[in-house]
């Protein structure tokens, strides 16, 4: 049984879906918390703090001095959650917004949304309650609910009227649901009502609207982590596949011709990019025209 488990374990890791991937790292955190606490419970007792220090290595802090000594906390904290409700919660709103904006803009993009969300809504935690000092006092968060957040808004700018059938309400528009979750957070917010939180979760929203905005504006994940660099033309290169050694020679076509070595082809390419296809000699032009009949 554990080895099967194990097998479909490593078989989604590697290969399956990018929001199966966060699904089950997700998943595979929570259970792993779950038994370090089932451990402290049975060592120390159901009101050991021992287990709080723990998820604290572990969670979001708005302390500067406590971030910078522990910097991975900024991605630790997105893959949280302690209680099963939370867990359960989040798992299937990022399944549902997931699967859209996988289908929408394809499957690559889920990790890049889900990290960009998730550190944007920690970086508003922790700038409003720096600057703002709103809330008082040291927060102390996690959880993927920030990027879920992101999900539904991507989605949302997408699709705005995209359908879903809600059970007991029917069929809804996407924008709908979006305008009732941020709503949800302001009323949380004036209600005082886990502030860091709904701080948190519109963050995330807002990472997730930031990220749609510069896929718009032409940005594609791979141009964001890869050095933009001046754009060259290349003429096309032809690959001449022989099955015997070949020889460099000036022969001309026919049935008995000699196919030119690659790296002369290349040579004479090379030649027409630099100073044009007017500078070839005779021969360097029969040769490149019989590269191209071969």
């Amino acid at each position: 049984m554990f080895s099967s488990l194990w097998d479909d374990f490593k078989y989604q890791i590697s290969r399956g879906t990018r929001l199966n991937q966060v699904i089950l790292i997700n998943v595979t955190a929570f259970v792993l918390i779950l038994l370090v606490r089932l451990g402290f419970n049975m060592s120390q007792g159901v009101n050991a703090t021992g287990f709080g220090s723990a998820t604290d290595l572990l969670s979001l802090h708005t302390n500067l001095n406590y971030i910078l000594s522990h910097p991975w906390i900024l991605i630790t904290h997105m893959f949280m959650h302690i209680t099963v409700m939370h867990i359960l919660w989040n798992m299937l709103m990022l399944y549902w917004f997931g699967n859209i904006v996988g289908d929408l803009l394809g499957d690559r993009m889920v990790w890049p949304v889900y990290l960009t969300s998730g550190l944007m809504g920690a970086l508003t935690i922790i700038f409003f309650s720096r600057v703002f000092h709103y809330p008082s006092g040291e927060v102390i968060a996690y959880g993927a609910s920030a990027a879920v957040m992101g999900f539904i808004l991507a989605a949302t700018i997408i699709a705005p009227d995209y359908i879903l059938n809600l059970l007991l309400i029917g069929e809804v528009r996407l924008k709908f649901v979006a305008l009732v979750v941020i709503l949800i957070d302001l009323v949380g917010l004036a209600e005082n009502n886990n502030t860091g939180g709904h701080i948190g979760h519109l963050g995330g929203a807002a990472g997730g609207a930031l990220f749609i905005w510069f896929i718009r504006q032409g940005w594609t994940f791979p141009k964001l982590t890869r050095k933009k660099e001046p754009t060259k033309i290349i003429p096309m290169r032809r690959t001449v596949v022989t099955s015997t050694p070949v020889k460099k020679s000036s022969s001309t076509s026919g049935p008995g011709a000699i196919i030119q070595p690659q790296s002369e082809i290349d040579r004479i390419l090379d030649k027409i990019s630099a100073k044009g296809i007017q500078s070839l000699t005779q021969e360097e032009k029969k040769t490149l025209e019989d590269a191209g009949k071969k």
